[in-house]
């Protein structure tokens, strides 16, 4: 749970209509885990791709607005899953 610290989450959905479906179920799952002051800092879409190891974070949300695309990629990387990936970001797109 939360220990007064911000902490910096990246979620994906495939096939997600709208961020909205990919933020409300963890939002409830953090609150689930006793977080408190969540919030939803923007949005953008994940281009994931297992067979060229790349992974393209890139756009806003309608709803949430541009998230720190920078603080995305930093998350992408640290995690072990793609260490063996290329990870880039953009603001443009949609």
């Amino acid at each position: 749970g939360g220990g007064g610290e911000t902490q910096y989450f990246v979620r994906s959905k495939a096939y997600a209509k709208y961020h909205r479906n990919v933020a409300d179920p963890f939002v409830t799952e953090l609150q689930q885990q006793a977080y408190t002051d969540i919030e939803i800092t923007g949005g953008g879409r994940i281009d994931y791709n297992v067979k060229t190891k790349h992974v393209s974070v890139f756009g806003f949300s309608y709803g949430f607005g541009l998230a720190d695309h920078a603080i995305s990629h930093g998350l992408i990387q640290q995690d072990k899953r793609f260490k063996d990936y290329k990870v880039t970001w953009s603001n443009d797109g949609y």
